[in-house]
């Protein structure tokens, strides 16, 4: 897994390339061999077709497995359509409250980077209300409108007050708030970010699926939410490319593939970063600061309030950097079987079926 890719693998045209086996090693000859004699469990890895499967490098392998993982589990234009169909019934159900209200949709709904099973985050804003009356308004009705909505859960005491539902017709899950401008600020963020950085998309989408296998993807519950995992790709990417332009080699940059940036992401949080005495500081651009007391929880500086941090919540931080460590410390030590998935060991690391199966697409 130590060996490195001497070919462009990733370029700044927005789009990964996907590498070929006789661009992985053209001066080496191979026997070439029919679909049938490889095995590969579809169940278990559904993403990976055949063609990445024959490539020697496990890291190559692994860069062309975040790409292949990455178009699975994105969602299709039949399934984006229909959640945009149940948010708009949700929708009009809200304005039909609060007609004076502002009704927005943000986060990975917005942006079409969801998980299968996410949440579609939407925000009710009507300045005339406080965050509470609005939240006890809402809540109310709701609470009784059991023929559109189910597993109405109120999380009144959290920094910021949310209504979990399902709506019953789709049953697609849902998170409301109220009068909270940052999620909306965020998805300009977002989307620069994506032009600037063409693999922010694939690492986040696959850590996603880390996160969510292990159930800590949820921030009220002490894991780490898409916002602030976005955050954490972010600030890794910007401090690893330091180096390159520091020794003036950023022309270098398109050189790195998706399993090198991966395996140093996972080297850099379960490793390098020391959460007791370091913080992130979002505003002033990712850096690296020392922390002004020691403590135990991890602090990462919200990019538009200097005020809020984005990490504190996550008390099961530490949790999630070992998982990081153990990983990285696999990848990069364990002797990988040719044709052999490289990246079930991050996502699916047993041989259960994948808990996100599609129908076949290879």
């Amino acid at each position: 897994m130590n060996k490195k890719a001497h070919h462009s693998r990733h370029s700044n045209n927005k789009e990964a390339i996907v590498i070929n086996d006789e661009e992985d090693e053209p001066k080496i000859q191979k026997k070439i061999k029919n679909d049938d004699d490889c095995i590969l469990n579809v169940d278990v890895v559904p993403w990976m077709s055949k063609k990445t499967l024959l490539i020697r490098h496990p890291v190559l392998r692994l860069h062309n497995e975040i790409i292949e993982f990455f178009d699975y589990i994105s969602p299709s234009d039949q399934e984006h359509q229909r959640r945009i169909t149940a948010y708009l019934r949700v929708e009009k159900y809200l304005q039909d409250i609060a007609p004076e209200a502002k009704i927005e949709s943000f986060g990975s709904f917005k942006t079409r980077m969801y998980l299968p099973n996410a949440d579609i985050d939407m925000v009710m804003i009507e300045t005339s209300c406080t965050q509470k009356q609005l939240f006890k308004k809402v809540a109310a009705k709701m609470m009784k409108q059991t023929n559109k909505f189910e597993n109405v859960n109120l999380i009144a005491n959290a920094k910021v007050p949310i209504i979990k539902f399902i709506e019953v017709q789709s049953q697609y899950h849902f998170d409301l708030s109220f009068n909270q401008l940052d999620g909306l600020k965020q998805i300009e963020e977002l989307e620069k970010a994506f032009e600037i950085y063409p693999e922010l998309k694939y690492l986040l989408m696959t850590l996603k699926c880390v996160l969510r296998q292990r159930d800590l993807n949820e921030t009220y519950s002490g894991g780490v939410g898409s916002f602030l995992l976005f955050q954490m790709i972010l600030a890794f990417l910007r401090e690893y490319r330091k180096d390159f332009f520091q020794h003036n080699k950023q022309d270098q940059i398109k050189n790195v593939t998706l399993g090198e940036y991966m395996i140093k992401f996972l080297e850099f949080y379960g490793i390098k970063f020391d959460v007791s005495r370091k913080k992130i500081d979002m505003g002033r651009g990712g850096s690296i600061e020392n922390k002004s007391t020691q403590d135990e929880r991890f602090s990462l500086i919200s990019p538009q309030d200097p005020d809020h941090d984005v990490g504190h919540s996550s008390y099961k931080i530490k949790e999630i950097f070992k998982i990081f460590q153990n990983r990285h410390n696999f990848l990069t030590n364990y002797n990988f079987k040719p044709e052999e998935s490289v990246l079930r060991y991050l996502i699916n690391p047993t041989d259960q079926k994948f808990s996100f199966l599609k129908p076949a697409q290879f």
